[in-house]
């Protein structure tokens, strides 16, 4: 009766084993947190296998499908990849392990024979990662397939001595959940173990084997023991462990081959790296998981969930100018058709905040709220500003704004630019400089051809000449005159007298230049006296400019603002010379006028726009001459 009852309780876990392999034997997918570095391309490593456990190996893009944020979207690349396996032997050991054949080998070194083929059988370049345990402890921890050989032939435990239990298997659980040297390894575990005593070991198992899940640990269990073991609580227990972390049992009694470990390895040695293109265009928190078509079925993955820190891109213009000056060519300083510049070059630079690089689909540069300029195609980081339609000075407001592939724009704050526009001389004047060498050669031609004219009417009136001196010279001769006679004129009364005429007093004139303390006097462009009368500065306070009303002086040039200057009299007879705001500026000897004025001295060059003059005084200051004091003789 006591073996029926046990008999029925090995079958019962047999059957509940096998009811969970069934449960459990359906394609899996198994998708690997993303890596979210490169977007909005999002790569992912992804595990697939299907209902017998096996990997699903020869995938194409076409039959894997990203659920992003329950949304599809397709895979770009899809990858198969081989990789190595971070696996741990762990040895249960006991007295079955210890029991020798015809042959004098133990059962032991049987299996160490086989896991040592293996070892020597693995390419260094797989670079797997493989442990050694025991219930004293690791022999070997995170080694080489070469480590683990040297460390298997040299591990000699005292089988006979040792009482099996579950240490072993719980300390090889806890070395394979450490961090895999590669993201992506899988691990497994191969448990040698005899049967086991312990009546509650179903229970002891099972913490065991949600560990093993959650970690997806799997876990091949190679029981060691007499055939009449077999059918023990502790063999369906150990079949339970291997069914439900996904591994097998294989048991050995002697007689049996083992199985090659590489057909447990192999199916974990492949990987598949998927890329695809996000839609995500906000910021937090994301869900993913994929979806993939197998002949028998669909296979889900788990959902993962990730955040994003979206932000727009940021422009920023990098040194743009404060002031643009536009004039008349140097070369050609009367043309008022041609301005330069034309054109002004602005660049910018993209940053991305939220550290995702991606590409931008327009940047454009407004000027006073109006598009100036725009870029759809690359290069989005260079503005060229047409500034050619500018004939009058003022300020403008420049913003540049970019938008990037996910429809998010940003702009730069408002930049202010000062363009000043100085019209070259118009009228008489422009035409006399413009044409000034071909004036003065037609002047030069007209004087020299008068001359000659002069000349050639000369010498054809020189003997008419002669004849009339001879006959002046005639008439004053006393023997050739004749004798006029003269009557006496009468006497004129008081009443006839002719009146002299009253002579009125005439109110004195203004100052002439030679006159006045100081004076500008106008220069040409090389800098030498320009034909007209000096400025005589004669009042304690004069204003230059082109509005007679606010001016006292008025300045006829393009360049002069209505109220350009202000000159003023100190009280120990200089003169203060300051700017009034003017476009075109108030310079002294090519340096600009501060802005609390400048005091002039003798010869210095002013410029009021333009326009350029020299300040001299009447009378220079008396230069000090040095007194020679004779040194007293030494007494």
């Amino acid at each position: 009766m006591r073996r029926l009852l046990v008999a029925a309780f090995v079958l019962s876990l047999l059957f509940g084993s096998l009811g969970s392999a069934r449960a459990q034997g359906q394609a899996v997918a198994d998708f690997y947190p993303p890596d979210v570095s490169a977007f909005p391309t999002i790569s992912a490593q992804l595990d697939v296998f299907d209902a017998t456990g096996a990997f699903a190996s020869g995938l194409q893009p076409a039959a894997v499908t990203v659920m992003e944020d329950d949304q599809p979207r397709p895979v770009d690349e899809l990858i198969e990849q081989a990789l190595p396996v971070q696996m741990v032997v762990a040895v249960n050991p006991g007295p079955p392990l210890d029991v020798r054949d015809g042959q004098g080998i133990t059962r032991f070194q049987r299996l160490t024979q086989v896991l040592a083929s293996w070892a020597q059988a693995r390419p260094a370049d797989l670079a797997d990662d493989v442990s050694l345990v025991s219930i004293a402890g690791p022999v070997i921890s995170h080694g080489t397939p070469l480590d683990f050989f040297n460390s298997l032939t040299a591990f000699q435990p005292d089988f006979r001595a040792s009482t099996p239990n579950l240490q072993s298997l719980a300390l090889a659980i806890e070395t394979v959940s450490a961090q895999t040297p590669r993201p992506g390894m899988k691990r497994a575990i191969l448990f040698i173990t005899p049967h086991m005593d312990d009546p509650g070991i179903e229970a002891t198992l099972q913490p065991l084997i949600e560990r093993a899940v959650q970690n997806k640990i799997r876990i091949h269990v190679w029981f060691v023991d007499l055939e009449t073991f077999f059918a023990t609580t502790s063999a369906a227990a150990f079949n339970n462990l291997a069914m439900q972390t996904g591994g097998t049992l294989f048991t050995y009694s002697g007689t049996q081959q083992f199985p090659d470990p590489e057909a447990y390895f192999s199916s974990l040695r492949r990987i598949y790296t998927l890329k695809y293109t996000s839609a995500i265009t906000t910021a937090g928190e994301h869900r993913l998981k994929v979806d993939v078509s197998l002949p028998t079925g669909l296979a889900s993955s788990q959902e993962q969930t990730f955040a994003l820190d979206i932000q727009p891109p940021n422009p920023i213009l990098v040194s743009p100018p404060q002031q643009i000056t536009r004039q008349a060519p140097a070369d050609d300083p009367y043309n008022a058709e041609r301005l330069l510049p034309a054109e002004q070059a602005l660049q910018i630079i993209i940053e991305f905040p939220d550290g995702l690089q991606r590409s931008l689909v327009r940047s454009t540069l407004y000027v006073d709220g109006q598009i100036a300029a725009e870029n759809t195609a690359v290069p989005f980081d260079f503005f060229t500003w047409d500034i050619s339609s500018y004939d009058r000075s003022g300020e403008h407001q420049l913003m540049v704004e970019v938008v990037d592939s996910f429809g998010l724009s940003k702009a730069t704050i408002s930049v202010p630019v000062t363009v000043t526009v100085i019209q070259p001389p118009q009228g008489i004047r422009a035409v006399f400089g413009k044409y000034r060498t071909p004036i003065m050669i037609g002047a030069v031609s007209l004087a020299g051809l008068a001359l000659i004219i002069v000349l050639l009417t000369g010498r054809l009136r020189l003997p008419s000449m002669k004849a009339r001196r001879a006959a002046r010279k005639a008439s004053f001769d006393p023997l050739t005159q004749p004798v006029q006679i003269v009557a006496e004129k009468p006497v004129a009364t008081e009443s006839e007298k002719p009146r002299r005429r009253k002579l009125w007093n005439v109110p004195a004139s203004k100052p002439r230049p030679m006159d006045a303390p100081a004076s500008l006097v106008r220069l040409t462009a090389d800098g030498q006296p320009a034909t007209g009368q000096p400025i005589p500065l004669v009042e304690k306070e004069m204003t230059f400019g082109t509005d007679p009303v606010q001016a006292s002086y008025v300045l006829d040039d393009p360049s002069i603002s209505p109220l350009h200057a202000r000159l003023k009299q100190t009280e120990d007879g200089g003169y203060l010379l300051a700017d009034n705001g003017s476009v075109a500026g108030t310079w002294i000897n090519y340096e600009p006028v501060p802005r609390e004025g400048h005091r002039l001295a003798p010869g210095d060059v002013v410029h009021f726009g333009q326009l350029m003059y020299r300040f001299q005084l009447r009378t220079q200051s008396p230069v000090a001459q040095p007194k020679v004091t004779p040194e007293k003789p030494a007494e």
